[in-house]
């Protein structure tokens, strides 16, 4: 068996055996493939464009205010699913845990009092008027 010659030494020239095979014209089969597609999934309901409806929704929204929570603010706690029994207590705040987004309370009056709870800033309303004693 004899191999074939890519490059022919002899001449120092490429030959048509050289040359790559030529590309194949796919755009009609692209073309039917998208006809398809689009046949079997009507516009309306392009998962596109559900998630393009939702952010340009949200988008639309304003952010939530962002209270600041600072040591020595009064507080009142709100929210709490696993702790349900300190909602709608008021404490001061003794720390600010930045990495957790929480904030130590220590609670006033009432069953508890002095007791410290790390709870997220979002259950926590800062008390107008009053200040921390």
């Amino acid at each position: 068996l004899e191999m074939e010659k890519v490059y022919d030494d002899s001449d120092d020239s490429w030959d048509d055996a050289d040359l790559p095979p030529p590309l194949e014209d796919m755009s009609e089969e692209i073309g039917a493939a998208r006809k398809m597609r689009e046949m079997m999934q009507p516009a309306s309901a392009s998962p596109d464009a559900s998630l393009y409806e939702s952010v340009v929704t949200d988008a639309g929204k304003a952010a939530p205010a962002v209270q600041v929570i600072e040591v020595g603010a009064r507080v009142r706690i709100d929210g709490l699913v696993k702790a349900p029994q300190y909602n709608g207590r008021v404490g001061k705040v003794s720390q600010v845990v930045e990495e957790e987004d929480r904030a130590v309370v220590v609670l006033e009056s009432g069953e508890g009092a002095g007791k410290e709870l790390r709870v997220k800033r979002g259950n926590l309303t800062v008390e107008k008027g009053l200040k921390g004693g």
